[in-house]
């Protein structure tokens, strides 16, 4: 499918839905929505979700971060008011079409079709008082993506937190204060905003993910493309397993929050990929190393959580060494690579809101790798790989749409940027892989309850990767020039329509 093709599509859609979700507003009662934990306490899922699933509003965010409780007796998975049909489980997929196409100098490929993204079955709660558990399966589907290719299973998330452990120390925290929280296993880190409580389906945030020597693409490849090794697999929004100790406390002077995480991440799972001197790339050598990455975030907030009502800053960094050279032993064994080499990323994260229903965020993040990252890679005359990423996102859920008078909408618009100093090849030039993306969002929530949700969902990202192409020049031997047109860039586009359900 065309360019043209799909935005005029995507035009004649936004029109229908309009037309669609005036009518069935009419017929259709106002509820709300989050399965699980709406089921176990009897109340509606717009308690913790804005306007409905899977953004929190600033209750869901501070019941999150208290170990899913309300310090209450009906928390306890014992109490008489949960019976024993109840089970902790939600379900989660979106069907509908998808199109999508990428082109590199001059060629590409597109795609289109009916489908479904996946199956997520997620499992969250608490095993007794001060003690939570998260888990998170994603099962193998040959037939997911949209026919874009089918999905390994995981075990996404598994872990289990001790909370409130400042009682062991003699320190009794005031109701709402959790000082210290003792999460171990696989998680998501305490990244500036979730990317697994995104609206956005189909567009991950580009600064999460990004790598230094891969070309970004957003859902499909296909095209021919330039690229350098880089064995450092670390991405802030993957899950990792490691340990984690949090807290978060009121503090009166701002009417707000003060909440901290500190995570040591092991290295056991990362992707690394060979290509050292003792086991080159095509060996298969054994992914993942013995190394700790080290992952702090702290934020305040001022006048609420700072998600729905006030405002919030944060500072984040990372600070780790991935490994480089398999082991001489074992080379194709798992989890035991070693001579880490250091990689660093510091960052900045803040958020306004606006009457209740607008929300203004963004992050900034300088990422930095070291030149013995490319060394190890065999690459001559090597140097630092530098860049820096941010994006900002802003969000509306209006009470009522004005004009057509309806409620449970939800608009969101996010722009992302990668911009590149330094390459770790300096034969590639400065701008090579900089990035460009924009997304435009709607969501219309047909149906919310304490049992199901379903919601209406409208999605197109559209994005530049520069200077990618098979005819890559520019570095001048030292990375800092500028791409020649004949670089070539990557553009991309993806366009959802579709049905997101949880049960």
């Amino acid at each position: 499918m065309s360019t043209q093709a799909i935005r005029g599509f995507v035009v004649c859609l936004l029109g229908l839905i309009g037309l669609f979700t005036y009518e069935i507003s009419v017929l259709l009662p106002e509820a709300d929505a989050i399965p699980a934990f709406a089921r176990k306490y009897g109340v509606s899922c717009n308690v913790c979700h804005v306007p409905g699933f899977p953004k929190l509003n600033d209750f869901g965010n501070t019941f999150r971060d208290q170990g899913y409780q309300f310090d209450a007796d009906v928390d306890l998975p014992t109490h008489s008011n949960i019976t024993m049909g109840y089970w902790p489980l939600s379900m989660r997929t979106t069907v509908g079409y998808q199109a999508a196409s990428v082109r590199t100098d001059g060629s590409g490929v597109s795609t289109g079709g009916f489908g479904f993204t996946g199956l997520d079955i997620l499992s969250f709660g608490l095993l007794h008082r001060d003690i939570s558990f998260g888990l998170v399966y994603t099962p193998g589907l040959g037939s997911a993506g949209f026919g874009t290719g089918g999905s390994d299973g995981d075990l996404e998330a598994a872990y289990v937190r001790l909370n409130r452990l400042e009682r062991f120390l003699g320190v009794n925290s005031e109701p709402g204060t959790y000082l210290m929280n003792l999460k171990v296993g696989k998680f998501e880190v305490d990244v500036p905003f979730s990317e697994k409580r995104s609206p956005t389906l189909n567009t991950p945030f580009v600064m999460y993910h990004y790598v230094a020597g891969t070309p970004y693409f957003a859902r499909i490849t296909g095209t021919a493309t330039s690229s350098y090794p880089n064995p450092n697999a670390f991405a802030i929004g993957d899950n990792s397993p490691g340990v984690e100790m949090a807290g978060i406390t009121k503090t009166a002077v701002t009417d707000g929050f003060f909440r901290y995480s500190l995570a040591g991440l092991s290295t056991n799972s990362d992707q690394f990929l060979g290509g050292s001197s003792n086991c080159s790339a095509a060996n298969g050598c054994g992914t993942g190393g013995r190394n700790v990455n080290f992952y702090g975030h702290m934020t305040q907030s001022f006048g609420g959580y700072g998600i729905v009502t006030g405002h919030r800053i944060g500072l984040f960094g990372v600070y780790g060494n991935a490994p480089t050279v398999a082991n001489a032993t074992c080379p194709e064994c798992q989890g035991v690579a070693g001579s880490g080499q250091p990689f660093y990323r510091i960052g900045a994260d803040v958020s306004f809101t606006y009457d209740g229903q607008w929300n203004l965020f963004g992050a900034f993040v300088h990422g930095n790798d070291s030149k013995n990252l490319f060394v190890s890679q065999g690459i001559a005359n090597a140097q630092n790989a530098s860049w820096n990423g941010a994006f900002v996102e802003l969000d509306w859920y209006p009470t009522q749409l004005p004009l057509v008078g309806t409620p449970g909408w939800f608009f969101a618009y996010r722009y992302d940027i990668i911009r590149n100093e330094r390459q770790g090849n300096p034969t590639f030039a400065k701008n090579y892989n900089d990035v460009d993306s924009h997304t435009f969002l709607a969501r219309y929530f047909i149906h919310q309850s304490n049992r199901t949700d379903i919601a209406l969902h409208v999605e197109y990202n559209a994005y530049r990767t520069e200077g990618v192409g098979t005819n890559n020049s520019g570095g001048g031997g030292t990375g800092n020039g500028a791409c020649a047109p004949a670089c070539g860039n990557l553009l991309g586009q993806t366009m959802l329509v579709g049905l997101d359900f949880a049960y």
